[in-house]
């Protein structure tokens, strides 16, 4: 394999979910780890901290749909969607 072939291997392997973990969410305390993605259980919208330092609202968040970014919390407020897990 060549070494552009190689690279573009990583970056997609690096781009891939490697582990899901349960969240809690918080107006204060970020994620032990930023997470690439989410899905919710019961759908309702996510209001989060990006990596920029902005923050939003996903509204209107389906049970089982990952929605995507470099999150590195998930609030309480405005959030209403349960059961979220976090893809790393």
């Amino acid at each position: 394999m060549g070494i552009l072939a190689e690279q573009l291997k990583n970056q997609r392997e690096a781009q891939v979910p490697q582990g899901i973990v349960a969240i809690t969410t918080s107006d204060t305390v970020p994620l032990a780890k930023p997470i690439r993605a989410f899905m919710v259980t019961a759908p309702g919208n996510v209001s989060v901290l990006m990596a920029d330092g902005s923050t939003g609202t996903f509204p209107g968040c389906v049970a089982g749909t990952q929605y995507m970014g470099k999150i590195l919390r998930i609030n309480t407020t405005g959030t209403t969607a349960t059961g979220i897990k976090g893809f790393i």
